[in-house]
């Protein structure tokens, strides 16, 4: 799921390496082998008042036959991460590179707050997250220079802020850790890229770490895929676009991948996630300053980003005989520089495209693949609220508006460069079509949601943030909450409201 302020953080660092922001410490440098060493660690803590409008959040034992329920949701998650990284230089920017990292986490109290948590029962485990080896050197086409590298092995991957391509390993089950989401690492064979200015490209054939043993049958379906994207874009002001993603003033990528093999069980059957197998997906995204309006003076602070996904499938599977389907948002936000604080204020629309009927001979319902939630300003990502855009609502056959409001105070807590940024934020949640998520004879609107936010930096490596905020339920937020619940458990009084205060820290060393 998470976590965008822990993102923040690591923007700077580029898929192969750590920028000078965030470097990790040297443990070794011999001529011209260097190897450098870091960790991460993280935790986030939970309370949610009247969880799921009263439903509450259902607990199943190891047999998963029976569950407890939990009213108002408490629970915490913490993560561990050591890294080590190496580089053997051969001079004129010739170089084998390396990475490994190893990821422990725990899940304590209740468990998440889903209807059915996907992990209660204090779940903790220690499992391998990225293991490389490449080579990288500078190439040379036209009449510009570039870096080519070629990274084999477990690694990080995401393609501009992750909105379809940014996590390769699911974090439920006995992995832990659900919220914060600290893994990202796909699976090779791996990965070529192409860092030029002002194109640049990448190659790859990777897998997602699908176990659903590990997970308890929460994973996603296994998913083997080979694609491309490149991009266009312009840097910001001695900025490295190529490689940092959060260096680009503005850029416009076209992605395409083809999903060679994946996981068609049963277990998928009519589901979002259904009928992967030989599905063509193809993407245009694009942000930062494209529409620069110098006449009205608003040039470097009118920003729009956005992304159209389509998902094409004629490969019969898992109930469905082909796959039509697509996602897309439309953001333009604009920070009044001329202002106190320098507010920020944006509109976001998103749509997920669902069907009428969630098992008609054509699956349209939205799959978002290997989402990630972002690596910009936007508190929480792509995950539509706190509440119930994060334990309630698919991320499919949904609209979603949202109006997110930020400012920076001028007040430094503990040092001179500390900064303090104060969010509101709200959504507005719709189905499209409710009788495709099974829910018959009721409105299509789910909720109004509002969260208040407290996001603290110290520095590039440390972060802190607190968040408030309540939900409001419609007619399909109800019905979503009752239906949600395990078969023959009575249903609990649904009410109009549900609450959340969470709390989360990053650090990295």
């Amino acid at each position: 799921m998470r976590r965008i302020f822990y993102s923040a953080c690591l923007c700077g660092l580029s898929i192969w390496g750590a920028s000078a922001a965030q470097a990790e410490k040297t443990l070794v440098s011999v001529g011209g082998v260097t190897v450098q060493g870091g960790l991460d660690i993280g935790g986030a803590g939970f309370f949610m008042p009247n969880g799921n409008f009263g439903a509450g959040s259902y607990a199943p034992n190891k047999s998963k036959t029976s569950y407890s329920r939990t009213a108002n949701p408490t629970y915490g998650e913490f993560y561990g991460k050591p890294i080590l990284s190496g580089r053997w230089d051969f001079g004129n920017g010739v170089a084998i590179i390396g990475r490994a990292s190893a990821l422990g986490a725990a899940t304590l109290g209740s468990g998440d707050a889903q209807v059915l948590s996907q992990t209660s029962g204090n779940p903790h485990s220690i499992y391998l997250e990225e293991a490389n080896i490449g080579l990288t050197l500078p190439v040379h086409i036209g009449h510009d220079s570039q870096q080519l590298t070629v990274l084999g092995g477990r690694q990080a991957f995401a393609v501009d802020d992750g909105f379809l391509i940014g996590k390769g390993t699911y974090s439920a089950g006995n992995r832990g850790a659900w919220w914060y989401a600290p893994r990202f690492a796909f699976s090779g064979p791996g990965a070529i890229k192409l860092e030029g200015n002002p194109v640049r490209a990448d190659i790859f054939m990777l897998e997602s770490n699908s176990d659903n043993d590990i997970d308890e049958g929460y994973d996603r379906p296994k998913t083997k895929f080979v694609g491309f994207d490149v991009s266009w874009f312009a840097n910001k002001a001695g900025g490295h676009g190529e490689s940092v993603y959060a260096d680009r003033a503005a850029y416009v990528t076209l992605t395409y991948f083809h999903v060679r093999d994946a996981d068609g069980s049963a277990h998928y059957d009519y589901s979002t996630r259904a009928d992967r197998n030989g599905m063509n997906v193809a993407s245009l995204s694009w942000g930062g300053t494209l529409l620069p309006v110098k006449a009205l003076g608003i040039s470097k602070n009118f920003t729009f980003y956005g992304s159209f996904v389509s998902e094409q499938n004629s490969h019969a599977g898992n109930g469905y005989k082909s796959v039509e389907a697509y996602g897309m948002f439309f953001e333009p936000g604009y920070r009044f520089t001329m202002l106190p604080w320098q507010p920020q204020l944006f509109y976001r629309y998103t749509q997920y495209s669902g069907g009428k009927n969630g098992k008609g001979d054509v699956k349209r319902s939205y799959d978002n693949f290997f989402l990630y939630d972002g690596k910009r300003y936007t508190y929480g990502g792509y995950w539509p609220g706190e509440i119930v855009g994060m334990y309630l609502a698919p991320l499919s056959n949904l609209r979603v508006q949202q109006f997110d409001l930020t400012a920076t105070p001028p007040i430094h807590l503990l040092k001179a460069d500390d900064s303090l940024k104060l969010g509101v934020h709200f959504y507005d949640l719709s189905f499209i079509h409710p009788a495709g998520s099974g829910l018959a004879g009721v409105g299509k609107h789910i909720s109004n949601e509002v969260d208040f936010t407290t996001e603290y930096t110290l520095d590039a490596t440390t972060s802190a943030a607190l968040a408030g905020g309540v939900a409001f339920a419609g007619p399909s937020g109800k019905e979503l909450a009752r239906t949600s619940l395990p078969g023959g458990y009575p249903v609990p009084n649904i009410t109009n409201h549900s609450g959340i205060i969470e709390a989360y820290f990053f650090k990295h060393f």
